[in-house]
């Protein structure tokens, strides 16, 4: 959810579509990756073993992102900052 928000906030409208693309590719792409290391790595470490390993793993990459001082300063932005649109003024009748 905080990806999603982020992505619609940050990345230009004209981009989002292009963004979504590379981010699903990137998740897709490296699955392959990470089932063909799960065995190996349960074969040599034990299961627990390779869980907690996988776990250090994504640990100490969610730490290296929290490095980088734009990451800790990203802020939600008011809606109207990010569409730039004015709310119309509801239709009365009569």
């Amino acid at each position: 959810m905080g990806w999603m928000v982020t992505l619609q906030q940050e990345v230009p409208e004209e981009l989002v579509s292009r963004m979504s693309a590379y981010d699903s590719f990137g998740s897709f792409a490296l699955l392959p990756l990470g089932t063909g290391l799960a065995g190996p790595a349960a074969a040599a470490f034990g299961l627990s073993g390779a869980l907690w390993g996988c776990t250090l793993v994504c640990a100490v990459l969610a730490g290296l992102v929290l490095l980088v001082p734009e990451v800790r300063r990203l802020e939600r932005a008011a809606p109207e900052a990010r569409s730039g649109a004015v709310e119309p003024e509801p239709v009365t009748s009569g």
